[in-house]
């Protein structure tokens, strides 16, 4: 069995992945491991650069768009490892930064899911933890509310502003750019909820992990650059949309118990 299955999921990202594959050629060293990306139906150079570049790379492709979740399914179901890694494609991977992650999940054996310090590509922090959402929290991140009071403790205590992102600690979640995942997480609470077809799908696993009496960590030894861009509240399109009902779907999930009853897909 390898040490590491890495999965990826992509859609149109044909120069972000060249780069992401690049660097973890480079930058993972040391270890036994497997890259799966998971193709949602690109359009560009993804098939190409998959083929001609990276053919020792698992190579997945979906004819059509099948969310986040559902690809990231397919990328966890073909591990075979010790550990799997999620990891977004817009990502590139510093030196050891795997190995960290491994080595801090060996020492802690109820940690179900880890997680790097993320970093912006000028090498500032990237605020990656978050607790849970709640109602207020939801108003205040994605309504005026949030501009109108800028300093309410719903967005600071949300956002986890006020501690130092150097010291490893357990979280709620962090954001999905980058997790690593326990055998024996994955088996026990099964794969990704495909209800969720952008956004959501991580903060819901953590939610399903800690459920299940596994811990959640921040690793800030590990570091990943992360080319994130947030999209613009103010531009309404269809992934905003898919964003509204991702965030409905976790509201339900949380207070009224929905999707509990339902059977999670297993590996």
């Amino acid at each position: 069995m390898k040490d590491l299955t890495i999965g990826i999921a992509t859609w149109n990202a044909a120069g972000l992945l060249r780069d992401c594959l690049s660097s973890i050629r480079q930058n993972v060293n040391g270890l036994t491991y497997e890259v799966v990306v998971a193709d949602n139906g690109s359009v560009d150079d993804t098939p190409k650069i998959m083929t001609e570049e990276f053919p020792e790379f698992h190579y997945i492709r979906n004819e059509v768009n099948e969310g986040v979740a559902s690809a990231r399914n397919k990328c966890l179901q073909r591990a075979d490892s010790k550990y799997v890694i999620v990891l977004d494609v817009d990502t590139i991977i510093l030196p050891d930064s795997f190995q960290v992650l491994m080595d801090v999940m060996e020492q802690n054996p109820r940690v179900g899911i880890g997680g790097p310090k993320l970093l912006n590509p000028d090498r500032t922090v990237q605020l990656s933890c978050r607790t849970f959402q709640t109602p207020l929290t939801v108003l205040f991140r994605g309504t005026p509310l949030g501009k109108a009071f800028p300093r309410s403790h719903f967005v600071k205590d949300h956002l986890m502003t006020d501690w130092d992102h150097e010291n490893m600690r357990p979280v709620d979640w962090m954001m999905g750019a980058c997790h690593i995942i326990r055998r024996e997480t994955l088996e026990d609470i099964g794969l990704l909820d495909e209800g969720f077809f952008y956004l959501y799908e991580d903060v819901e696993y953590c939610w399903r992990a800690k459920k299940k009496g596994w811990d959640v960590l921040y690793i800030p030894q590990s570091r990943i650059i992360h080319i994130y861009q947030r999209q613009s509240a103010a531009k309404f399109n269809v992934m905003t949309l898919r964003h509204i009902q991702s965030i409905c779907r976790f509201l339900r999930i949380r207070y009224l118990g929905y999707g509990d009853s339902l059977e999670n897909k297993k590996l």
